[in-house]
């Protein structure tokens, strides 16, 4: 992800100030396995696929896990829906320049 990507999921017309701290630290993860809710927190395992040797059997460990509150939970639904019209758009043929999302 770029770092001026704005996939925020806010309001229409907003535009949150987004800083990168130094510290920041990308990850990658091959997909989720399992979600819950305790104490209105969520709770999400980001999984890598891993393979033994012999490339027969395959595990998923848990690499990270994202906390977060329910409200955080929604706005991510909601920039996650934005990036999947972009990615929609993308492969439906039409070219999608990499600039900020707009929100309309």
């Amino acid at each position: 992800m770029s770092d001026t990507s704005n996939t925020s999921g806010g309001q229409a017309g907003q535009q949150p100030n987004i800083v990168i701290a130094p510290e920041c630290q990308d990850i990658f993860v091959d997909g989720v396995i399992g979600a819950m809710v305790r104490d209105g927190v969520v709770r999400i395992n980001l999984v890598n696929t891993r393979f033994n040797i012999d490339g027969s059997q395959v595990e998923h460990a848990v690499v990270s896990r994202m906390i977060m509150s329910r409200s955080g939970v929604r706005n991510l639904h909601a920039a996650l829906e934005q990036l999947m019209g972009r990615l929609t758009r993308s492969a439906d043929g039409r070219r999608e320049e990499d600039h900020p999302a707009e929100d309309d």
